[in-house]
């Protein structure tokens, strides 16, 4: 798990800097950021304006503890800033918490400048993975939460005005797998897109806020 939450956490912000440009001086908000330190810190070290967002305050008590500076307890749903204030609006294993992910999403692309990016990572539903090597909370649905699919959240985003939507594989191996198996497993995913990311765990999909956007 170690292994999963380190990788797992160097591809998102790989992810960020190279869709966007890098980071320093843009505006970053992380909806359902918990108390990931491994994504939100990097970041904000990378020179962004970081934002983190959860329901839950003491996770983000945490963060704070850890480095972090801007940490806001809010609902992702009703994301409590202006209109078109981030250059990058993006969540990471949050969205199959908050039903249905039209909520979040409609927020998310609401907050987002006009151009700026829209990034959410997801476990997949369409993995075909044995439930033993899902816990809970990682592609393994509990009664209060429901497994997506990339295709749920790009047409939802679509409808919010979003639009250049990307979808790929962020992680290939779930997190149950023994390190010296996850990492050729990764490297064979990297390698071979078009066989592997149809298995994938995790998704990531970005898009960007149409200038049109009402």
């Amino acid at each position: 798990f170690i292994h999963y939450a380190e990788t797992g956490a160097q591809r998102p912000c790989r992810f960020i800097q190279e869709r966007v440009g890098g980071v320093h001086g843009k505006r970053l908000l992380y909806v359902g950021s918990g108390n990931d330190h491994l994504v939100s810190l990097p970041l904000e070290q990378a020179g962004a304006f970081m934002v983190n967002l959860d329901v839950v305050s003491d996770p983000l008590e945490d963060l704070m503890a850890a480095g972090a500076q801007n940490c806001v307890c809010g609902d992702a749903r009703q994301l409590p800033f202006r209109a078109e204030t981030f250059d990058v609006v993006f969540s990471k294993g949050s969205l199959h918490h908050s039903q249905p992910i039209t909520e979040p999403l409609r927020a998310m692309a609401r907050v987002a400048k006009r151009g700026g990016h829209i990034i959410a990572a997801e476990p997949s539903k369409y993995s075909r993975l044995p439930r033993f090597l899902l816990p809970a909370g990682l592609g393994h649905p509990t009664p209060y939460e429901h497994a997506l699919s990339s295709s749920d959240v790009a047409r939802t985003l679509a409808m919010e005005g979003v639009d250049h939507l990307h979808c790929t594989a962020l992680t290939h191996a779930p997190p149950g797998t023994p390190a010296l198996l996850a990492r050729p497993w990764e490297r064979l995913g990297n390698a071979m897109p078009w066989l592997f990311n149809r298995f994938a765990f995790e998704f990531i999909l970005v898009g960007q806020r149409g200038d049109g956007m009402e």
